[in-house]
């Protein structure tokens, strides 16, 4: 096997290694032509089982995965305007996406309370760093997120001098010269089972 454990397949059809008495076709490959291919982008597993080396793709990687209904996403806020945000959808869950895509949080999904009240620019500002949850897929690959709930909202922002922004409350966050609004998420740590 010319690439070991660990490669990395970007694409679907990618020829791994040759077929042999001893390297058979495991989950996420198959055999054509007396060659082992990837069936899914992802990292090359070898496993040995009962005497054979198992060749399986992992997924989990960078690339494989894209927004779905309900996915949680860590998003780079780019605009703000008045009745919205753009953004930027960097991760879904714990994946890197291999291209960012685009999303839009509105001034209606920004919190389940006193919608009213929401003023974008004193949630979000450009370059802040959301986690949100997808609600749609909007018009042109565009996807619809919310930010409604006490885990969603800004995690990392930075001041106008640079220096890093920390939560003092649901709605403002403060760093050594300065306290600015934002829609703050409560980061919960997840749990070890």
């Amino acid at each position: 096997m010319k690439e070991g454990n660990g490669h990395i397949v970007t694409l679907p059809g990618q020829r791994i290694c040759e077929a042999t008495s001893s390297h058979v076709a495991g989950e996420g490959t198959y055999i054509f032509n007396k060659y082992i291919y990837a069936s899914q982008a992802g990292r090359v597993i070898v496993e040995p089982r009962g005497g054979l080396q198992v060749v399986k793709i992992s997924l989990g990687l960078q690339g494989t995965v894209m927004p779905e209904v309900g996915s949680i996403v860590t998003c780079r806020v780019l605009t703000v305007n008045p009745n919205q945000a753009s953004v930027s959808i960097l991760c879904v869950g714990f994946h890197l996406l291999h291209t960012p895509v685009s999303g839009t949080v509105r001034k209606q999904n920004v919190r389940d309370h006193q919608i009213d009240l929401v003023e974008m620019y004193n949630c979000f500002r450009p370059n802040d760093i959301i986690l949100a949850t997808v609600l749609s897929l909007g018009d042109v690959r565009n996807y619809e997120l919310s930010t409604a709930g006490t885990e969603l909202g800004v995690v990392t922002a930075y001041c106008e001098e640079g220096h890093p922004l920390v939560p003092a409350s649901w709605t403002r966050m403060k760093c050594k010269c300065r306290s600015e609004l934002r829609k703050v998420a409560k980061v919960v740590p997840p749990k070890n089972n």
